[in-house]
């Protein structure tokens, strides 16, 4: 049955007039064009733009009136990438988000669009997705920028790069038109080497401003980024609000600069470090730092307008502080997994900003960005305008559909398709209230109300995605994956209550993290058997018993060759022999080398004992790789190599890094001990277990893989070493995930099923239900088999696996691969 959905006239041209407009990137204060690609003809825009890699040179190209520079990408013939220069002098150290306006006519040519810039003997770059062809804005926000090499600062950028990254060998063509910088109100200070800090807390707070940076661009408080060693009292002028992710040293002029910011009236908020100098500028002493499991912050603070009343947020270890003056207070505590209040304060409020005595984790991401945005909003007032207006655009961006009308339309098709009433009968009573709540906001803005309109928005947006939700098919047949990276599934010692709700939530599988290359959470006579095990028993056991009684299988998940989590004196006594890998540098790195033969064994035999010990329905590899370019360069990799390859050697590592002589020999040969296990693995299960699923979470891109970690998996598919693979897709960008999945398929061209794995909470990427189900539909259209989500938790069982129930898994599926022939 067709239900008709009437829609006034007015509350079609209010959606309408918000949607007509691109979303804008909120907050500017500054723009500044560094490049307008205006070049009257080629021979002047290839003066200036020198093409690589062999792509052809750049032509002067008018469209629409305005002028630009036309970029070919001949990707027929093999190129993986288009790459053009320009050689320039800038100071770009005020400035942290940088768009370039590009035009294409058929994206799906590409699977993204990198911007360089280079300074010193290295590069910044960061990456955004082609969505759709004509003109579009691409946004790179500065906190996303990695290095390579070794570059100098921002302040002295020498030249920048545009590279175009091929999706498919389909020729095509993009124009670029305006490059600008821009900076906000809101500044994030990164710690540097310079101030002492170590190169692990420098990684953590990079990956913890990225995180920050999407969650303040999801409220349209945009941020920029600011290493330390840059700042001074100039390039903090003007701005309202300082943000340091993690700051454990804070160097005495930089300490001065945040002194006078905060006297002119500037606000600071400061995660996890405190240092002395911080902690007297927010009224602030810390007295302890504590180490134990928290699972949420309830908050009470009712003059602080629009603040939720929890968020969860997994923390281990926090820093305790106590106030130093009156006017500073705790306004949120932390509570364990029982929801019993530990005593210790979360969050502190003072006239000069505020202090969480823990990193922002991705955890719980709509209510996280909820406190931002109040705590925000009650330091600095002016900032609900801003919101309020991020959250009228952002209010009818459900799922993977971006507008009203979309969603309407996505609407009317499943009730055209879907014959189940029951399952459907709320669809259109959630649309009218959230079309009233559109309104209610709109309203609200306009009276300038700012407070009350982002939080009608709010649940305007949470209306439509409880529409969204109930309009998604639910197929009989496709893999239907969580990994659980605890091995304790979402409530340690329950095993039977985990697969209970999975089970009710419409999955047919697990894949729980049980062993790592050194520690184990069962009693293993292999490796060292870990705290896990101590506390909870036998993990496998427990799991197994607890999924079959339910209808899940169980494919155990085995971190390869990594040693986190091992116990310190076998970590020491692997690398006394030798065993570990080397970095180019020849700096220690706590994973087991895969040429090692020892290390072949001893992971290969902790595999057989699950298999031998176990009615399990799988083994999943993951970490079945390298961890990076950097290794291993080992003195036995020298040797072995050497060996296999009858190569001479005369300068390690020299000659087989970038530009030596066997630089892509000991590139094929790394593939090769990887591919060799997992052969290996499959070889010895299968005749223990001929009816053993062999899986395993691969990188996504292709073949950056090969080059990057040593990891074929197109080959493993195309020889049969696995039963099916979970490429790690975890992005936030849809058109990015649809374009991987594609690329995926098309690789394994249907040999074996394919699960992609969506992010839903990774250190990078916290996904809201509508989101997650967005890209199960996108994997399904896409024709994927199935999917698998990380991470099954206590963060997504009432959250991502519940609303997955209700809507896109609410009739139970049979995993694609069930019943296939090896």
């Amino acid at each position: 049955m067709v239900v008709s959905m009437k829609r006034s006239a007015g509350l079609i041209l209010l959606i309408v007039l918000l949607l007509s407009r691109p979303l804008p990137v909120l907050g500017e204060k500054i723009e500044t064009v560094i490049e307008d690609f205006s070049y009257v003809d080629d021979v002047a825009a290839r003066e200036v733009w020198i093409s690589g890699n062999d792509v052809p040179p750049v032509e002067s190209a008018v469209r629409d009136g305005e002028r630009g520079v036309r970029i070919s990408a001949p990707f027929s013939q093999g190129l993986e990438r288009t790459i053009h220069d320009r050689a320039i002098s800038l100071d770009l150290n005020r400035h942290g988000y940088f768009t370039l306006d590009v035009f294409t006519e058929n994206p799906e040519a590409f699977s993204s669009f990198t911007l360089y810039f280079r300074s010193g003997n290295g590069w910044y770059g960061a990456s955004g997705s082609l969505e759709q062809s004509g003109r579009q804005q691409l946004a790179f926000n500065k906190a996303a920028f990695r290095s390579e090499g070794n570059p100098t600062g921002w302040h002295r950028i020498t030249g920048i790069r545009l590279s175009a990254w091929a999706a498919a060998p389909i020729d095509s063509a993009l124009i670029v038109e305006r490059l600008t910088a821009l900076s906000h109100d809101i500044v994030m200070i990164l710690p540097t080497d310079a101030s002492g800090t170590s190169a692990g807390d420098i990684r953590t707070a990079q990956r913890n401003a990225e995180l920050l940076s999407k969650m303040l661009q999801g409220i349209g408080l945009p941020a920029d980024v600011l290493e330390d060693r840059m700042v001074s009292s100039d390039v903090l002028k003007g701005r309202r609000l300082v943000i340091l992710p993690l700051n454990p040293k804070i160097p005495s002029e930089v300490a001065a600069d945040l002194r006078r910011f905060v006297a002119g009236g500037g606000k600071l908020f400061v995660t996890y470090s405190l240092a002395d100098s911080v902690g007297d500028v927010l009224h602030l002493r810390r007295t302890a730092w504590v180490q134990r499991d928290f699972a949420s912050i309830r908050l009470d603070a009712p003059d602080i307008a629009g603040l939720p009343q929890s968020v969860k947020q997994a923390s281990w270890n926090i820093t305790v502080a106590e106030p130093t003056n009156r006017r500073t207070r705790a306004v949120g505590y932390w509570h364990d997994d029982l929801e019993t209040p530990t005593g210790y304060p979360a969050l502190f409020l003072g006239d000069n900003g505020a202090f969480l005595s823990h990193i922002i984790l991705p955890d719980d991401r709509h209510a996280k960005e909820q406190l931002l945005a109040a705590l925000f909003g009650h330091l600095v007032p002016d900032f609900w305008h801003d919101m309020a207006k991020s959250a009228l655009n952002r209010m009818t961006a459900v799922g993977h559909l971006k507008g009203f009308e979309a969603t309407r339309e996505f609407i009317k098709d499943a009730k055209l398709r879907n014959a189940l009433e029951t399952e459907r009968s709320g669809t259109l009573k959630a649309l009218t209230r959230a079309e009233k709540l559109m309104q209610n906001a709109q309203t609200l803005y306009t009276v300038g109300d700012f407070v009350a309109a982002v939080d009608t928005a709010r649940m305007a947006r949470a209306g439509l995605s409880e529409v969204y939700l109930l309009s998604h098919p639910s197929p009989k047949r496709e893999g239907r994956a969580v990994w659980n990276r605890s091995g304790t599934g979402a409530y340690p010692g329950d095993w039977n209550r985990s697969a209970s709700e999975l089970a009710k939530a419409g999955f047919n599988m697990i894949i729980p993290n049980m062993l790592w290359a050194g520690v184990a959470h069962y009693p293993s006579t292999v490796l060292p058997r870990s705290d896990t095990f101590a506390k909870y028993g036998d993990q496998i056991s427990q799991c197994v018993e607890a999924a079959h009684r339910h209808g899940l299988e169980v494919h155990v998940w085995k971190a390869n060759w990594n040693l986190q989590g091992a116990p310190d004196d076998f970590v020491e006594k692997m690398r006394a022999a030798g065993r570990t890998q080397v970095s180019r540098t020849g700096e220690p790195i706590h994973w087991l080398c895969p040429s090692h033969p020892d290390n072949v064994q001893l992971e290969l035999n902790s595999l057989l004992e699950v298999v031998r010990d176990y009615d399990v329905d799988g083994i999943h590899l993951d970490y079945i790789r390298y961890p990076g370019p950097e290794a291993c360069y080992c003195d036995g990799c020298r040797e072995r190599f050497s060996l296999a390859t009858r190569q001479r050697i005369e300068r390690w590592p020299a000659d087989v890094l970038r530009d030596g002589p066997l630089r892509e020999t000991y590139l094929d040969w790394r593939v090769e001990q990887i591919t060799r296990f997992v052969r290996l693995v499959h070889k010895r299960t299968q005749a223990l277990r001929p009816d053993l699923k062999i899986s395993a979470a691969v990188f996504g891109n292709y073949p950056d893989c090969v080059q990057q970690v040593g990891q074929d998996w197109v080959a493993w598919a195309e020889a049969g070493y696995v039963d099916f693979l979970c490429p790690m897709n975890y992005t936030d960008d849809d058109h990015r995930f649809t374009r991987l999945v594609e690329r995926q398929l098309e690789l394994t061209q249907n040999r074996i099923p394919l699960y992609p794995g969506i992010g839903a909470t990774t250190s990078s990427v916290a996904l809201t239900p509508d989101r997650v189900v967005g890209q199960i539909y996108l994997a399904r259209r896409a024709g994927a088999s199935g999917f698998a989500i990380f991470d099954f938790s206590t963060n997504t069982v009432d959250s991502v696996i519940q609303a997955f129930g209700l809507s896109a898994g609410i009739t139970p599926a049979q995993p694609v691969h069930k019943g296939l022939g090896k």
